[in-house]
């Protein structure tokens, strides 16, 4: 392999990590301000002799979304600025179980509102805050690749706000009652069926697109780690791997501002020692050597 396919390939994975980075800052952005204006502007109009707004999974599980996608902003400009998006892994799971919650509130809306309730169901602030909205939150976490594979354990503890918000609104529609200071049944559970009926429904519901989601999203990190290690061929030497190390740290370091701390790929280096057996040590020393090298000659 020669000179110019290793500079290809480094100039290709930070490119990658800058792309990656942009698309996470526009995705957090447009997630967080959309849903916050559609939430206040329902607050705004709220009559008192309706239900509270927060008393619905809508508004609650869009102002999550909201949360998490402003969780993954900070993180998004320090990839830009460093050449390398990394999310902790709480985020990505907060961020799933985010996305989890807004698309359970969608197809409930679309599936089990609309045909029950009529239109309202996807007219006014419902129409952004039940399709909009979550349709974006889904598309744009689907876009921020990570690499992060999710369990199916951890996929299921996603649940807990669905579950708790389940368990509330039962306490409070069913054992309370609208006529003891509870809450108004504004999901008709009760009109078809008994309630527990409708609880199995929606943790059916919840339980299958939360699988779906999962897949989906493990799919996609796979397809982020081909794309990678797409360039490594068998015939790919490891000291090949340990030049690409230094030059990446190299490049880093050429455009590193002098207040900026230098952040090492760890999931890179895992993949090349995995794959060509080379020592992680081994390549980390490589990186901070041509980055330390770079600032020198800065």
């Amino acid at each position: 392999m020669g000179v110019r396919e290793g500079r290809k390939r480094k100039k290709y994975l930070i490119a990658l990590a800058e792309r990656h980075s942009v698309i996470a800052l526009v995705a957090g952005l447009t997630v967080f301000i959309c849903t916050m204006a559609a939430v206040f502007i329902w607050l705004e109009s709220f009559n008192p002799e309706e239900e509270q707004p927060l008393h619905y999974f809508t508004a609650l599980s869009n102002l999550v979304s909201a949360i998490a996608a402003a969780f993954m902003i900070p993180y998004a400009v320090e990839g830009i600025r460093k050449k390398h998006f990394v999310l902790p892994r709480y985020i990505v799971l907060f961020q799933f179980s985010a996305a989890t919650c807004v698309s359970i509130t969608m197809l409930t809306s679309l599936a089990i509102i609309l045909p029950t309730q009529g239109l309202m169901a996807v007219t006014g602030y419902n129409f952004w805050l039940h399709i909009v909205t979550p349709f974006s939150a889904l598309v744009l976490f689907q876009c921020v690749e990570t690499g992060t594979t999710i369990s199916k354990r951890e996929a299921i503890l996603c649940l807990i706000p669905f579950w708790a918000y389940i368990i509330v609104y039962y306490i409070m529609v069913v054992i309370v009652g609208k006529e003891n200071g509870g809450w108004d049944d504004i999901y008709m559970t009760q009109a078809f069926w008994p309630a527990w009926v409708s609880v199995l429904l929606f943790l059916v519901i919840g339980f299958a697109m939360t699988m779906a989601m999962r897949a989906l999203h493990n799919y996609r990190a796979k397809q982020f780690w081909k794309r990678i290690t797409g360039m490594w061929t068998e015939e790919t030497i490891p000291e090949e791997m340990l030049v690409e190390a230094m030059g990446l740290g190299r490049y880093i370091g050429k455009r590193m501002s002098p207040d900026t701390e230098l952040t090492v790929p760890l999931s890179l280096f895992n993949m090349m020692s995995e794959r060509y057996g080379i020592p992680m040590e081994k390549l980390i020393n490589a990186y901070i050597y041509g980055a330390l090298d770079s600032i020198r000659e800065k």
